[in-house]
């Protein structure tokens, strides 16, 4: 993220060559989130869910935002708008994590066998 904000702050970038996507105090819209280049919209999104993430779950914060750009754009804007939603994500992603480090901590070899 550091390298990600030194690139977005170097002098002689154009910042009008392309639509604008929102800046990180606007609100996120399907209209500004479509004005990106696709390359850069889960990028924004992620700007964006991963401060709301930490706030609940400092600890995984990185690793949840992951999870959850994994999902489509419009149901992200969906998390970005509705706390409780993102919160019941949070919550699903934890279980999802914690399903696997049990895996792992039983023996990492294994993950995909089911024990009788």
């Amino acid at each position: 993220a550091a390298a990600q904000m030194a690139a977005m702050q170097q002098p002689g970038a154009v910042p009008n060559a392309m639509p604008v996507p929102p800046a990180p105090s606007e609100p996120i819209t399907p209209a500004s989130l479509a004005a990106a280049p696709p390359e850069q919209q889960k990028q924004i999104l992620g700007e964006r869910l991963f401060p709301l993430i930490h706030a609940l779950e400092p600890m995984l914060a990185g690793k949840i935002t992951g999870m959850l750009l994994e999902m489509d754009n419009g149901e992200l804007l969906n998390l970005l708008e509705s706390p409780e939603a993102l919160s019941a994500k949070i919550k699903e992603a934890m279980g999802v994590l914690q399903v696997h480090q049990q895996a792992a901590e039983e023996g990492a070899g294994d993950v995909g066998t089911v024990a009788n």
